[in-house]
């Protein structure tokens, strides 16, 4: 029994500690590439390789539970990487690392038969998480119907891996083995939903301070920030630097005739619609005042500006935001300004300034039109 604790104990540390690095990591990249999270295919790829990474523990499991090597019991942990990949990551990820395990058990397995067998019970187990994991459950009630499900495989395998009798008088026995495997995927799913949570309630508490919460766009301070760090980059490196600033036409009149409540939800709607601009990836687009908004745009050049430009004051101009039983039209103005290496500024706030110049030159020429900083002719006439 003391082999048996033992086993569990080395093998129940070695999956916290790669736990605790994999929340790490998520973290790490929440902080630094928090748009990896909104991007599907980012965040499918980040996901992939969670799969990947507990599938290779998966493996190490394996070699050690191989005989001669370890006491065996590792096969537990296992079962647990295919559950806690359920709960918390989903199909995705926990078909990838079952798949790794899968081959691993194939190619490493010292008994075809037995091994065959396992993976049997590995892909039903899977199988039997995923319908589990479509519950409309709580976390925790998902995974002790997951782990109370494994009970038949443990007492068909278990009694030939470590020769346990199916007797009565070796019931204290399957219920100290029980026990101990049910208290130690306990931790783990402690620990994984504490790391889980903890990382998300940091991540939303760090966008809710760079968000602005009506148009869930960058705020003005994290807008600023960004310029100041851009700025300081594109100077460094000699790289153009872009930034266009537009506002709604009229739109003090559209919050006298319908309500201030109504121009919220405009604002709201807009938001949408300006992320159907098909900007780089690098771009920041934030709301930094009442109907005012601004995109960074670095490593843009005077005509990459002006095309974005353009296509922003389209996109508005032929987007329809609903309002009860009729379509409200909105058209913006648009300014912009490139720092490259004929045309240098002292500050990223001096850029903004240009950018903002230009825009009332719209303004004063009729609206619904772009300008760009030391640009004669609009684009629009």
């Amino acid at each position: 029994m003391w082999n048996i604790i033992q086993s569990l104990w080395s093998s129940l540390a070695l999956f916290l500690s790669a736990l605790f690095f994999h929340g790490m990591i998520l973290r790490s990249i929440r902080e630094n590439k928090p748009n990896w999270f909104i991007n599907n295919h980012q965040h499918h790829i980040i996901r992939y390789f969670i799969g990947m990474y507990y599938g290779v523990l998966g493996l190490y499991f394996i070699w050690r539970g191989l005989p001669g090597e370890d006491f065996g019991i590792y096969t537990d942990m296992l079962i647990n990487i295919i559950l806690m990949l359920n709960v918390f990551s989903g199909t995705g990820p926990a078909t990838i690392a079952t798949s790794i395990i899968i081959i691993g058990k194939l190619l490493l397995g010292y008994n075809p038969h037995m091994q065959l067998i396992y993976v049997f019970f590995l892909l039903s187990y899977h199988f039997i998480c995923i319908q589990v994991n479509t519950l409309k459950i709580s976390l925790v009630r998902k995974f002790i119907l997951s782990k109370l499900s494994i009970t038949p495989f443990m007492l068909y395998y278990l009694h030939f891996k470590m020769a346990i009798p199916l007797q009565v008088y070796a019931i204290p026995k399957w219920l100290f083995i029980f026990t101990i495997s049910f208290i130690c995927s306990l931790i783990l799913y402690l620990a994984a939903r504490f790391i889980d949570t903890s990382n998300k309630q940091i991540f939303e508490l760090r966008q809710s301070s760079i968000l602005d919460p009506l148009t869930n766009l960058a705020n003005y301070r994290h807008f600023d920030t960004c310029l100041r760090d851009e700025y300081k980059e594109s100077t460094l490196k000699q790289t153009p630097l872009s930034v266009i600033i537009f506002d709604i036409d009229f739109f003090k009149n559209i919050n006298d005739t319908y309500g201030h409540q109504t121009g919220n939800i405009i604002l709201s709607h807009l938001s949408i619609a300006l992320k159907k601009v098909l900007f780089h990836e690098n771009a920041l687009i934030a709301r930094i005042g009442g109907e005012e908004f601004a995109v960074l745009l670095p490593d843009t050049s005077r005509d990459g500006a002006t095309f974005y430009a353009e296509q922003l004051r389209k996109q508005i101009e032929k987007t329809d935001f609903p309002f009860k039983d009729e379509e409200i039209r909105l058209t913006v103005s648009v300014g912009a300004a490139t720092m490259d290496h004929l045309h240098h500024f002292e500050s990223g706030e001096a850029l903004l300034k240009a950018a903002d110049a230009a825009l009332y030159t719209a303004k004063e020429n009729g609206r619904n039109r772009v300008y760009t900083a030391n640009l004669i002719v609009p684009l629009k006439e």
